[in-house]
């Protein structure tokens, strides 16, 4: 997370501008925005207007808003934090309530009534390159794995890979030994697209 602009008061209020990078920081972000906080970031609204001859043209138009937060939900798949709220400043393209989509590498505001010393911990953290040492894991058992990458703060299954193995006969394995091999390809072939050696 790139940190852009760190504003506190004395009395502890004040507002923080941050860039999300990864599905990570979206993480800190969900944990640091709480009901009441105020977030100011721009979002695409779309909007029709009627000309005088009666036809109707839709148009989009970029704004930037500014919600007090009232609920938070995010989806760690798609890695978009959505932010529930009232808007607090008087738009055209906007009702009294909006939904705010915070994404990866859009700039937002962060504003607090008093920032408390977990908070600025977790923003320090998130911000310092160094403490993000990720882990590639594989869990499995016969037929199932679960590719996983961990930082300091998630663990985010990147791929889930289940291939049916035939039981061992009397006699003749191949029909198992043919599954186990295509299971271990399968495998092998996820980690490689998912992992990054070069580090």
């Amino acid at each position: 997370m790139k940190l852009l602009k760190k504003y506190i008061e004395k009395d502890r209020s004040g507002s923080v501008r941050l860039i999300p990078e990864d599905s990570e920081d979206m993480w800190h972000i969900y944990n640091l925005v709480l009901k009441g906080d105020k977030i100011k970031a721009s979002t695409i609204r779309g909007f029709k207007s009627e000309s005088s001859t009666g036809s109707v043209t839709s148009d989009r138009v970029r704004v930037m808003l500014t919600i007090q937060v009232e609920d938070v939900f995010f989806d760690v798949q798609v890695g978009i934090l959505h932010l529930n709220g009232k808007n607090c400043e008087q738009n055209n393209y906007v009702g009294q309530y909006h939904t705010l989509d915070l994404e990866l590498n859009q700039p937002f505001t962060i504003e607090k009534n008093e920032w408390d010393f977990v908070s600025l911990n977790r923003i320090t953290e998130a911000c310092d390159i160094n403490k993000k040492a990720d882990v590639a894991a594989v869990v499995m058992q016969e037929g199932l794995a679960n590719l996983c990458l961990l930082t300091q703060h998630m663990t985010i299954v990147k791929q889930r890979i289940q291939v049916p193995i035939p039981r061992k006969r009397m006699g003749s394995s191949t029909q198992h030994d043919k599954g186990l091999t295509n299971f271990f390809d399968k495998t092998y072939t996820a980690i490689l697209s998912h992992v990054d050696f070069s580090a």
